[in-house]
Formats: structure tokens, sequence, C-alpha cells
């Protein structure tokens, strides 16, 4: 059981350029489909909840013909593809959290671009941390990891959330899952969740 007044969501990269919206982008499979999900999460009686948001600059490093030259342009700030997925319940969110927005500098996780998150949520009373978004083993996964490091109790909602492998990245499903069980994060549904919420 979870206690509602020291836990909170993540709703990690929730966005049109992850999702078959935008197949020039970064489209990972399933995406559109967790939105049903994700806002049955919202529903719950959260202490806070935070969404973070890629928000890239068009000539970011990571990007094909760039230094990393790793992924198609993709969630570039002020475009369509930025914008959060039709249907979610952004009116939930308390706080958005944007990363990637410097050129130079990789941040996969929320806790890259903002190392105060932990802390802030610390802070504020938070004792859980509950992730969903896109996509489960790259953005969800590492900003999951460090939470867990940083001395939460870690949930990653798996149905709530959408994957991919980027082979060229090194980044693959199986081990992230693999790496963040031997973390203690654990991995359940969005049902499961619900149960474990109830008052």
């Amino acid at each position: 059981m979870l206690t509602p007044a020291s836990t909170s969501l993540l709703v990690v990269d929730a966005q049109r350029g992850f999702t078959e919206l935008c197949p020039t982008e970064l489209p990972v499979p399933g995406g559109v489909a967790i939105v049903p999900l994700v806002n049955a999460l919202l529903a719950l009686p959260f202490a806070r909840v935070d969404a973070t948001q890629d928000w890239h600059p068009p000539d970011h490093r990571s990007f094909l013909g760039n230094a990393d030259n790793l992924y198609p342009p993709h969630c570039v700030m002020n475009t369509p593809g930025a914008e959060f997925l039709p249907g979610l319940r952004t009116d939930r969110f308390g706080a958005i959290w944007r990363k990637g927005y410097d050129p130079n500098f990789e941040a996969y996780a929320v806790t890259a671009q903002h190392p105060a998150f932990a802390p802030f949520l610390s802070a504020s009373g938070i004792k859980a941390v509950v992730v969903c978004g896109i996509a489960t083993n790259i953005c969800c996964f590492f900003a999951a990891r460090d939470l867990r490091r940083a001395g939460f109790d870690v949930w990653l909602v798996e149905d709530a959330s959408a994957g991919i492998d980027v082979p060229a990245a090194g980044l693959f499903q199986a081990k992230a899952k693999e790496e963040g069980q031997g973390l203690g994060i654990r991995y359940c549904s969005a049902a499961e969740m619900a149960q474990a919420m109830k008052k």
C-alpha cells in the first residue's frame, strides 16, 4: 500500500513527437494508447503531479547529423511534436519540467536537467514516486533510477508507459527493467497502482 499524502506521480514526455501522430519524429509503438491509462493514474489522489516535457532546440546534439547522431529531430520547442498527447488530462499537472533545451546537453531524465528535483520532492514530504510515460526504458527509466538512488520508493507503471529499443544508443527494454528491478524499482500495472493507492 502507498500513502497518497506522501506519494507523487511523474508523467514523463507524453508528447506527440514520441508517437505515431508524428511519424517522422521518434514514434514509440503504442505511445498514443497509453493516454487512457495515464488519465486513470491522474485521477488517483496523489499528493502532487509532475510532468516532464522534452523541449529541444532544432540543433540538439542528439539529432541526426549533430554530435551524437542518434535520433531524428523530435519534440522541437514550439512545434506540434512538442505538444502533449491529445486527450491527456494536463489540467492535473501541478508543474511541467522542461528538459533537453540545451543544445549541447543530453537530458533523458528530469533529474539530469534539474538536479534539484529529487531534493525538492523530499522537502515536499514525498517518499514514493510513481512514474509513467514515454519511453519506458529511456526517459522513464533514467528518472526512476535516479529517484530510487535518491532514496524514494519508486514504482514504474508499465501499461501506462510505452518503450522502444534503440540499439545505436545501447538502450534496451529488457536491460533497463533488469537493472531497475535490481535497484528495487517496482514494476506494476495501472490497476495494481489503483489498488495500492486506496486509502
